[in-house]
């Protein structure tokens, strides 16, 4: 492509627009050639909106998780919840109780905070809004685990060997989680209302993850906090201690943050002027309905806690709610990015786009991947924006002098 040469276009068959030719409309994100398998347009199941090259039914944990991040620095991530799952192993074999409470709680949550720092959350967002999100989590996770930590443990001891009752079924197994969901979304809420910097489906996504794991860490070390006392090593049976590891380090952390996300990205989705006409309630129909049975989901958790079931179908259970709730997260991520609105298009510039390396019109999708240019942090597109390549000139012709 040289400075003088013009961008070859093609029209989209879906927007029916001219577009710069490539693999993927730079507009409305569709692949340009229909494909077998590709399911409705308005989904793009064969290519997921925030990393090249994956379907969107992959269970790829770290473009779910972390989807600012370029595929290259994933792997750091990928490592990054090997050892957090490493960790966690090796405390449960050597039954130490203070440093398996404290690898729970805290894990997810620093990674989460690592990846804030990659994703340029911290020169993004104003500082008020990520410390109002942070604290809002602790205050009322750690509120919230000191009230409800002697409910649960009283009702479990009178309980045993019981039916279960009525009215604490009704409070333990339904009020308690409902109330805990509730509260773990307050802090998504409570940015939103004060009206944020930006209405980007990511930044909903990192506000809303964000505050359910500040909440989620805090509640567990309020209700876990007397295990600090019980002496370096434990003497519970070892079954009891993977149980907790997997359900306290792993699946409550993963389902907060995939219920966090995908409630503050449904918060920010914003539908562009260009599509009101497509089917403009579907996709908030799509992230309420993912919502609403996200809390079932937690409903159901409640069940099954006081319900007394073996300790390893509770794990079990927790970690299929974990599955289900990031499956979801990356169904309402890929739509949310698909139909959101974009930044302005300058088709006649070049962008480097951070996923696949090339570089291509400035759209609001990858002509050559796919993926939406929102999948990028707003650092990161005003720096490339602000140094974009520079077309090759052509070389000149070589004066054949006088005749």
């Amino acid at each position: 492509m040289t400075a003088n040469e013009p961008v070859p276009t093609t029209e989209c068959r879906i927007c029916r627009t001219d577009v710069p030719a490539g693999r993927y409309c730079g507009l409305c994100g569709c692949h340009l050639q229909r494909r077998r398998g590709e399911g409705p347009d308005w989904l793009r199941v064969r290519d997921f909106s925030a990393a090249p090259h994956e379907h969107l039914l992959t269970p790829a944990l770290t473009s779910a998780l972390f989807p600012h991040l370029p595929t290259r620095s994933r792997s750091a991530f990928r490592l990054g919840l090997a050892l957090l799952a490493g960790t966690l192993l090796v405390c449960t074999l050597l039954r130490l109780p203070a440093a398996l409470v404290s690898v729970a709680a805290l894990g997810l949550p620093m990674l989460f905070l690592i990846y804030l720092r990659e994703s340029d959350a911290f020169r993004d967002f104003p500082p008020g809004t990520l410390a109002l999100t942070v604290v809002l989590g602790v205050v009322l996770g750690a509120g919230w685990g000191l009230v409800t930590g002697d409910v649960i443990a009283d009702s479990y001891w009178r309980a045993m060997g019981q039916g279960l009752a009525g009215a604490r079924l009704v409070r333990d197994g339904l009020a308690i989680p409902l109330g805990g969901v509730l509260l773990m979304l307050t802090p998504a809420a409570a940015v939103r209302l004060v009206r944020p910097t930006s209405r980007e489906s990511l930044d909903g996504f990192m506000i809303g993850a964000l505050g359910a794991l500040a909440f989620t860490a805090a509640a567990t070390l309020a209700r876990l906090a007397p295990q600090f006392g019980t002496g370096v090593v434990s003497r519970r049976p070892l079954e009891s201690l993977v149980v907790e590891a997997g359900i306290r380090g792993l699946a409550v952390p993963l389902l907060a943050a995939a219920t966090g996300g995908l409630i503050g990205a449904a918060l920010w989705f914003t539908r562009p002027p260009s599509k009101r006409h497509q089917r403009p309630v579907l996709v908030r129909l799509v992230l309420v309905g993912f919502a609403a049975a996200v809390v079932a989901g937690y409903l159901g958790l409640g069940l099954i806690d006081i319900a007394h079931l073996p300790q390893l179908l509770v794990l079990a259970g927790y970690l299929a709610a974990a599955v289900a709730a990031l499956a979801l997260l990356r169904l309402g991520l890929h739509l949310a990015l698909l139909h959101e609105a974009h930044d302005e298009i300058q088709a006649d510039q070049p962008l480097l786009c951070p996923h696949c390396g090339h570089v291509v019109p400035d759209m609001a999708f990858c002509p050559a991947c796919g993926v939406a240019t929102r999948a990028s942090s707003r650092s990161s597109r005003r720096l490339r924006r602000a140094h974009r390549p520079r077309p090759e000139q052509p070389e000149p012709r070589p004066d054949p002098g006088p005749s």
